[in-house]
């Protein structure tokens, strides 16, 4: 699962510089080059941004033994509005070693999302 999302994180993030490297092949040959720079310098920062969060997002999932796939896609497609509702809808509470597998859990959670121990 991890490499699967690996993989669609790097191609989104391909997929999304060659975009930019369009407008500038473009807006180059019209000879306004100053809004074209500045325009992709910040189309860049937000891309950055963006993958970013989704980074945290997946890693954060993770962690908390909810759905990493499901909400790599949801923050995708809606950006901030998808990382709020990541942000209010993932599983509360502070995050503790499981004791037999060593991967943090939620200290409410007596069974580890992880590797499936009962733990107290």
């Amino acid at each position: 699962m991890k490499r699967a999302l690996n993989t669609i994180a790097r191609g989104l993030g391909m997929m999304a510089i060659l975009s930019l490297l369009l407008p500038t092949t473009v807006f180059a040959q019209s000879g306004d080059s100053g809004g074209t720079v500045a325009l992709c310098g910040v189309l860049i920062v937000l891309l950055v941004i963006n993958i970013a969060i989704l980074v945290w997002v997946v890693k954060d999932c993770q962690k908390r033994g909810a759905s990493a796939g499901a909400w790599l896609v949801i923050v995708l497609l809606f950006g901030v509005l998808g990382l709020l509702a990541y942000l209010v809808a993932r599983p509360k509470g502070k995050l503790v070693p499981c004791p037999e597998c060593g991967k943090e859990k939620p200290i409410t959670d007596p069974i580890c999302p992880h590797c499936g121990k009962r733990v107290v």
